[in-house]
């Protein structure tokens, strides 16, 4: 991995870890909860509709086919998505497309035999 590539991912795993803080921050001092803004800036437009869907949805777990994918995104995945799908849904900086699962605070993981993703979102 380049060095740049390494302290980009430093650099969002900061990022974060400072939302994390700040919202337990807020939980503890009884403050509201810090309110919620879709990161537009941060996510490429090609997968920003999968993004909003789960931004919107809010749910703790999101459960969908590569079908219902590919009707949000208005698009086919790539083969790689269907060849390759634990690569394809890696949870990595590394990856653009993933920062429309990771930026808007949920983590994929497949279940290739019933060509489904499940989005968890982080519990913090």
């Amino acid at each position: 991995m380049e060095l740049n590539n390494i302290v980009l991912e430093l650099m969002n795993r900061i990022q974060v870890l400072e939302r994390k803080v700040e919202f337990l921050e807020s939980q503890i001092s009884g403050d509201s909860v810090v309110e919620r803004v879709f990161p537009n800036r941060e996510i490429g437009n090609k997968y920003k509709p999968l993004a909003e869907y789960l931004f919107r949805n809010g749910e703790k777990k999101v459960e969908l086919t590569y079908k219902e994918i590919e009707n949000i995104l208005g698009f086919t995945l790539p083969s790689t998505a269907y060849n390759y799908p634990q690569s394809f849904w890696a949870n990595t900086e590394t990856h653009s497309y993933s920062s429309a699962w990771l930026k808007v605070d949920y983590r994929a993981r497949t279940n290739i035999a019933e060509k489904k993703v499940i989005f968890e979102k982080n519990i913090y």
